[in-house]
C-alpha cells in the first residue's frame, strides 16, 4: 500500500535544502479564540465560552482590545501538566 506524508513548509524547505529558521516557523499560530481553542484542545466552542464567562476555564486567556484569546504557550503549559489516566 502507497503511504502518503504530509509535510510542512518547514520540512519541504529542508528537503529542498534552503535554510529555515526553527525559532519563527511560517505556520504557527500564536493566539486562539474560542473556536480555534476548542479545535485545538477537543472542546466545543460553546463548551468553552461557558465555563469562561462563569469563571470556571482553567486555562488563563488575555484581553486584547475586544477579544477574548489564548496563548499556545499556556494552553501548552496547561496541557502538559494534566495527569496521565490508565483505562
Amino acid at each position: 500500500m502507497l503511504e502518503v506524508k504530509n509535510y510542512n513548509s518547514m520540512e519541504c524547505d529542508k528537503m529542498a535544502g534552503k535554510k529555515t529558521s526553527n525559532r519563527f516557523p511560517t505556520n504557527a499560530q500564536r493566539m486562539f479564540n474560542f473556536e480555534e481553542l476548542g479545535r485545538y484542545i477537543g472542546l466545543r466552542p460553546q463548551t468553552i465560552k461557558n465555563k469562561f464567562y462563569s469563571g470556571e476555564f482553567p486555562i488563563p486567556a488575555k484581553k486584547i482590545f475586544s477579544k477574548v484569546l489564548w496563548d499556545i504557550k499556556d494552553v501548552d503549559k496547561y496541557l502538559d501538566k494534566l495527569p496521565k489516566i490508565d483505562c
